[in-house]
């Protein structure tokens, strides 16, 4: 009898301790994190109040390229291609390898790789930040596929190092839909 509450003891105290929740990230962890999504929006905040004048060029297959100077500008949907990358979420964990390495300037570099066989929106992400962690340069490859749609968009987003906002972007890739050709596109804008 003993020998059979000993062991229910034994399960009960395992159970318990497999349900436990995970400790939340000590504050390093939670630090070495950067929030695309929140510096977005308050850059989003920013550029619509200040309405800065950004020369925008658009270029498309087969086409001259349209130049427009302007400040008539969505900034919510302007930006909305760079919080698709944005990987801080404990969801996507699984789905990539993260390196991070500090440079000899001081400069953080943070790389995300997604592994083998995952299929994630974000193949890559690279974000390089200044020591005190203020974005200077963002790149990601942004793929998304199904049955009727194609799109491949290499992203890349360039902030001042001194403010961390941002001074200018680009945006080059290929979309098709399913019965049509393929279309590259590029779109360069600066503040």
């Amino acid at each position: 009898m003993a020998r059979h509450l000993s062991t229910f003891f034994l399960v009960l105290l395992l159970a318990t301790t497999s349900c436990e929740r995970p400790a939340p990230p000590t504050s390093a962890e939670a630090a070495a994190s950067y929030n695309l999504t929140t510096y977005l929006q308050q850059q989003i905040e920013r550029l619509q109040a200040e309405q800065p004048m950004v020369l925008k060029s658009v270029t498309t297959e087969g086409k001259e390229t349209e130049t427009v100077e302007t400040s008539a500008v969505d900034w919510e949907d302007e930006l909305a291609v760079f919080e698709q990358a944005d990987l801080n979420r404990p969801a996507l964990e699984e789905y990539y390898t993260k390196q991070e390495q500090v440079l000899n300037n001081g400069d953080i570099v943070v790389e995300y790789n997604r592994v083998e066989d995952a299929e994630p929106l974000v193949h890559y992400l690279r974000l390089e930040l200044t020591a005190d962690r203020k974005l200077k340069q963002l790149n990601a490859l942004i793929q998304d596929q199904n049955v009727l749609f194609y799109s491949r968009r290499n992203v890349q987003l360039n902030a001042d190092p001194t403010s961390g906002n941002i001074s200018g972007y680009r945006v080059e890739g290929v979309q098709k839909l399913v019965l049509s050709d393929s279309l590259h596109y590029r779109v360069d804008a600066n503040l």
